[in-house]
């Protein structure tokens, strides 16, 4: 049986249902977030976008339908299964999105983009097995801190940015947010909070917040507490060399 899931921009009212897979990574409110600050603050004359670490394609989707509907849309995942499926969304959609397999850039050598959206957030990998989030094939690797993926993006990102590119990315306070955001600082002149959504520890969290306070009290992750009620964060940025 097919499952799906929907986005809705809350401003516009765009909706967009695309097929998901137990073998992807399903899309989450970090999705969500980071597709709002990219309609809010993308550039309109951008020629292409790539939709780094693509999943399902929903970033893709989102882009080449309603965001950014005359730019060239471009998408990868290092799982097949993730590009297969998101080749079959854009085929439903009857949008052209060039799809391919690969590590981080790998896919795109010598290519250059105007806008690279990362939906590679990272999670420290204790809380990534423990919570359940990643299914049991969905190998995250991330790290105690959460921080080797996305730290490698970023160092890598500008090789691939037109110069007056924008890179959008990600952080979870489920990991090392202070080291991404220097290793940001280290490679982009311009760096900018652009969203932030705090959340409540669901039960996932919670059955095993002596695991995460742990981490907290090492430097690993980030939490906070408010009353009684414990909350981590995702925060979105814009990066650029203007």
């Amino acid at each position: 049986m097919k499952t799906t899931y929907t986005y809705k921009d809350k401003s516009s009212g765009h909706s967009i249902t695309i097929e998901t897979s137990e073998e992807v990574f399903y899309p989450t409110s970090t999705s969500n977030i980071l597709l709002s600050g990219v309609s809010s603050h993308v550039r309109q004359d951008a020629r292409t976008a790539l939709d780094l670490g693509c999943g399902s394609g929903i970033v893709a989707m989102v882009l080449g339908k309603f965001i950014l509907p005359h730019t060239n849309i471009f998408a990868s995942d290092i799982s097949e299964e993730a590009v297969s499926l998101a080749k079959r969304n854009a085929e439903t959609h009857e949008l052209v999105v060039d799809c391919r397999a690969g590590s981080l850039f790998e896919p795109w050598p010598g290519m250059q983009f105007d806008v690279i959206v990362d939906d590679v957030a990272g999670v420290s990998e204790p809380i990534a097995r423990l919570s359940g989030w990643y299914p049991p094939q969905i190998h995250s690797e991330a790290d105690e801190d959460g921080t080797k993926w996305i730290v490698k993006i970023l160092e890598q990102t500008s090789a691939y940015l037109t110069p007056h590119g924008q890179l959008f990315f990600p952080v979870l306070t489920l990991s090392d947010a202070d080291r991404i955001l220097q290793t940001a600082r280290d490679h982009f002149s311009q760096v900018e909070l652009i969203a932030t959504q705090w959340y409540p520890f669901g039960k996932e969290l919670l059955a095993h917040l002596d695991v995460i306070e742990d981490l907290a009290h090492r430097g690993k992750i980030s939490i906070k507490k408010e009353g009684t009620r414990f909350l981590w964060a995702t925060q979105v940025y814009l990066a650029t060399n203007d």
